[in-house]
């Protein structure tokens, strides 16, 4: 396994990495992450966008050849309603290809994207997991990780009356 920074060329394996957990969390949530027809392609436009700017923290784990995971953290101004003492990272597209991965490589992506974000002057990280992703669950909370908020949601259409 070797963690480095993401470049344009492993663009669709995490497209194709990211497709894989949102179809997982399809299956947690249908209505709020019913995946778009259109979803793999405008991920695949939003990662060439965001890889070359500099708050941008885009790492990849690699085993031969292989992309088995990645991260993307962005270093952005807390809400100004809160005030934790600096710039936070927030870190939204996170995930390994197996879910026995996330004690490894998981962990490896998880200190890379910290380390960075520290020297870049973050003082929080802000990770986003599912409630029913339980071995991501697992590493975060493992690495000192507390739950801030969740969000819960309800369909109001149709479907719900």
């Amino acid at each position: 396994m070797a963690i480095r920074q993401a470049a344009l060329d492993d663009v669709t394996q995490i497209a194709l990495l990211a497709s894989q957990k949102r179809r997982q969390y399809e299956k947690y949530q249908p209505v709020f992450h019913k995946e778009s027809g259109k979803a793999l392609e405008l991920h695949t436009a939003f990662l060439k966008d965001i890889l070359p700017k500099g708050n941008n923290l885009v790492w990849v784990s690699e085993t031969g050849g292989h992309l088995d995971g990645f991260i993307i953290g962005v270093i952005v101004n807390a809400p100004p309603v809160y005030a934790p003492g600096g710039k936070i990272c927030f870190v939204d597209d996170f995930m390994v290809e197996d879910p026995g991965l996330w004690a490894t490589v998981g962990r490896g992506l998880l200190g890379r994207v910290l380390d960075e974000a520290k020297e870049k002057g973050a003082v929080l990280a802000n990770v986003v997991c599912g409630p029913l992703d339980q071995p991501k669950r697992d590493l975060l909370s493992g690495g000192g990780f507390q739950v801030a908020s969740e969000w819960h949601v309800k369909n109001i259409g149709e479907e719900a009356r």
